[in-house]
């Protein structure tokens, strides 16, 4: 971006599917090393801030190099938080020009910096700069030959009109990866969520777009990222 990028790494603890999911082992570095590590690396980032709510997260990423320069308050580590209240209070914590761009990297994003680097000169490129870019995935089949429950129990195709269709000929669907979003300071104070308007997408790769929220997840995202990524 035109302006420095300052990344923004929402870390709570108290994760309930996976316990300890943030600091846990991935392909051999807490799993929080993986987007510092990656915003460290890119050529965009000026800054990277671990928000979190625990003295434990704040030391492991202060040793991974990043700045931990507030804790988290209470109201912004519950279960229902969103992200872009975290956000909203981190740039309003540290002061930033509402011309800075922000990017929020979540903790479990094992990405890689060139990702970092092209969302940023997309952003630019789309001369979009009031709009968010979110980083998405694409539905492998297309939403249309989905199927959904009958009342008693049996599959049905929820888009009857599709049943004689070529799966090509189908639309593209895609889907919130949830791995980094990035807009000026100033767009994400003006919004109230990341997607509540048009953004510019970012198309990340599919072994890179598994949402790790089960055990079987995180085997799955391990694998594929130890496959397709070199140390």
């Amino acid at each position: 971006m035109a302006h420095e990028v300052v990344a923004v790494i929402p870390a709570r603890s108290g994760s309930k599917r996976i316990p300890g999911k943030n600091t846990r082992e991935f392909n051999g570095r807490p799993m929080i090393a993986w987007p510092i590590v990656a915003c460290q690396d890119s050529e965009s980032v000026a800054r990277i801030i671990v928000s979190t709510d625990s003295p434990e997260i704040a030391n492991i990423a202060r040793e991974l190099g990043a700045e931990t320069p507030f804790l988290r308050p209470e109201e912004l580590s519950n279960d229902t938080a969103g992200t872009a209240p975290v956000i909203r209070h981190a740039i309003e914590t540290l002061g930033l020009d509402d011309k800075v761009g922000v990017l929020c990297v979540y903790p479990t994003a094992a990405i890689q910096p060139l990702f970092i680097d092209e969302a940023v000169a997309l952003l630019d490129k789309s001369g979009m700069a009031n709009r968010f870019l979110v980083s998405v995935g694409r539905h492998r089949s297309p939403l249309d030959r989905a199927l959904g429950p009958t009342e008693d129990g049996l599959l049905q195709l929820l888009n009857p009109k599709a049943l004689l269709s070529r799966t090509q000929d189908l639309p593209q669907a895609y889907f919130d990866a949830g791995k980094f979003y990035l807009a000026s300071a100033g767009t994400w104070m003006e919004h109230e969520t990341m997607m509540a308007h048009p953004f510019v997408p970012f198309l990340m790769p599919d072994w890179a777009s598994v949402d790790i929220d089960e055990e079987g997840d995180w085997v799955i995202a391990e694998t594929l990222h130890r496959a397709f990524t070199v140390d």
